[in-house]
């Protein structure tokens, strides 16, 4: 059981981290959230949104929203008045996303699932083999 276990988990650390990579011609930028807001989808997944105001290299000031990891139940991670790391256009400024939007954030339910109906498929054949054996 732990041997399995064990072995999950070796496999899933070498899943990506990050889910889609961001276009290397956009710029980083140290922003400020204003507000959060936070959305329970059909299926259950909590998503959590962030107004932020950020200062470009051209010295513009710019206030958008971005998109923030959130814990299902719990919400978002982070809270008002926190500086996040974001990327955005320099083009347009306006179009911007934040990098912490994990694979583990987009995957992680399915993931948690997965392991709990594996471990628990063991758990059930093994207590079934007992009993058959005594």
């Amino acid at each position: 059981m732990t041997k399995l276990t064990l072995s999950i988990l070796f496999l899933l650390s070498f899943v990506q981290v990050q889910a889609q990579e961001i276009d290397p011609t956009w710029m980083e930028a140290e922003a400020t959230i204003t507000e959060i807001h936070k959305s329970i989808g059909r299926r259950g997944r909590t998503n959590a949104f962030a107004d932020v105001t950020f200062t470009t290299k051209k010295e513009e000031a710019i206030q958008t929203r971005v998109e923030i990891l959130a814990i299902p139940i719990y919400g978002a991670v982070k809270s008002t008045g926190d500086i996040i790391t974001i990327y955005y256009d320099p083009e347009t400024p306006q179009v911007a996303r934040s990098k912490n939007i994990s694979f583990f954030n987009t995957y992680g339910m399915y993931i948690l699932i997965a392991l709990g109906i594996i471990l628990s498929t063991a758990r059930i054949l093994k207590m079934r083999k007992k009993s058959i054996s005594a």
